[in-house]
């Protein structure tokens, strides 16, 4: 039985709850192809378990590197999914990816220490670099080709600290292969760089793309690495906030978790968050595969879609479920182009602006396709229909 269809979106729940440049914040008749959050329920096997946890009624504080049950379920999913060398004593809940971005930068960076970050690639990396008190440095990527491995050196100086990993890549939609991903790790272990990979984009590749973590290559990268997951991407679990940070050495997440403020009770993740998480783990892998499945005809249908507009190209993404198209010579700014798309065309997609992804992803726009059939068709339409419009105002 499909989960995924146009009739399983809840436009009416979506609209009261669905924030974040989503359906609750747009007009009633504008379509959000935008924030990276899918428009579909989670699985029947997490709303189940979170129901009955609360239903007992005892909602009491949880331990601060979090639930046996939940650190025990992901260290799992990290051994026998990534081959990660992983156990429980490794694994800290956190309120979500973001929050484990940032209390990786606290502690790794002093101010004015210096984080290497991809070009493009989501925000959250240099802001929680700068709330840190460090530096951004940028290094830029591409969609295909090789890496350059040379430019990445030459970015290394005595106030570099950490290099930050998107893998798989968001916007670019790149899978980084494992002789890829050793190079960088010797890079790093040369310099004495700490690695943060945020890899929660993991479970969304599509074949014959491979995932493979930092934490699964050998012991000398995988001990200088700190992974960074979570649940709203793969799981539709995004208003739970609930994420994770995971390394090889118990003894360093110890560290990690006294220099933070989860002993205090400051910080923290939610025990109920924790439950639905662990059972995504647990028991809804069988609904991710199927998800999985409809993501990828999305993804084609939308490739299809870009590509067949005039002046819009797009290469299919080996991962995410976010298409990354560049608009050639656009009619006017992208920024104003993606403002009239969404005030006269009902259509909302994200910029690529350097505020959301950096200098890197000028002259593109950002599409999501998690939604239904149904709902990317129209929203693609109107985008087609909106940018011939706007190419004819300027003629």
């Amino acid at each position: 039985m499909s989960h995924f269809s146009d009739h399983d979106v809840r436009l009416d729940l979506l609209r009261d709850r669905a924030f974040n440049l989503r359906w609750a914040e747009q007009a009633q008749d504008v379509i959000p192809l935008t924030a990276a959050d899918p428009d579909f329920p989670a699985a029947p096997v997490i709303r189940e378990a979170i129901v009955r946890y609360v239903q007992d009624g005892v909602l009491s504080y949880g331990p601060p590197q979090g639930l046996p049950i939940f650190r025990d379920s992901v260290a799992g999913y990290l051994r026998t999914r990534r081959g990660a060398r992983v156990d429980a004593s490794g694994v800290i809940a956190v309120n979500s990816a973001a929050a484990g971005l940032a209390m990786v930068a606290r502690q790794w960076l002093a101010p004015g220490d210096e984080a290497i970050v991809m070009d493009p690639v989501d925000f959250l990396f240099a802001h929680t670099v700068r709330s840190a008190g460090g530096v951004p440095v940028r290094w830029s990527v591409t969609r295909t080709g090789a890496l350059d491995l040379d430019r990445l050196a030459s970015l290394i100086t005595p106030r570099t600290r950490m290099l930050g990993l998107c893998n798989p890549h968001n916007p670019l939609g790149r899978c980084f292969t494992r002789d890829e991903l050793t190079a960088i790790g010797r890079l790093a272990e040369r310099h004495d760089l700490r690695i943060l990979s945020d890899e929660i984009w993991s479970d969304i590749v599509y074949r014959p793309a491979g995932f493979t973590s930092m934490l699964a290559l050998d012991e000398a990268i995988a001990s200088r690495t700190v992974v960074v997951h979570g649940f709203s991407k793969s799981f539709c679990l995004a208003g739970l906030r609930i994420g994770y940070v995971a390394m090889t050495d118990g003894a360093a997440c110890a560290r990690m978790l006294a220099a933070s403020e989860h002993p205090s009770t400051v910080d923290g993740a939610a025990t109920v968050s924790q439950i639905g998480a662990a059972a995504a783990y647990d028991r809804a892998l069988p609904w991710l595969d199927a998800f999985l499945e409809h993501l990828r005809a999305r993804r084609d249908q939308a490739v299809q879609a870009l590509n067949a507009m005039p002046g819009v190209q797009v290469q299919a993404p080996d991962a995410t479920y976010v298409a990354f198209a560049k608009i050639n010579d656009p009619p006017c700014t992208i920024e104003d182009l993606v403002d009239r798309l969404r005030r006269e065309h009902g259509v909302a997609v994200v910029p690529g602006s350097p505020r959301w992804f950096g200098e890197g992803a000028a002259g593109h726009v950002r599409i999501c396709f998690a939604t239904s059939e149904g709902i990317l068709r129209q929203g693609l339409e109107r985008m087609d229909r909106g940018i011939g419009s706007i190419r004819a105002d300027k003629a």
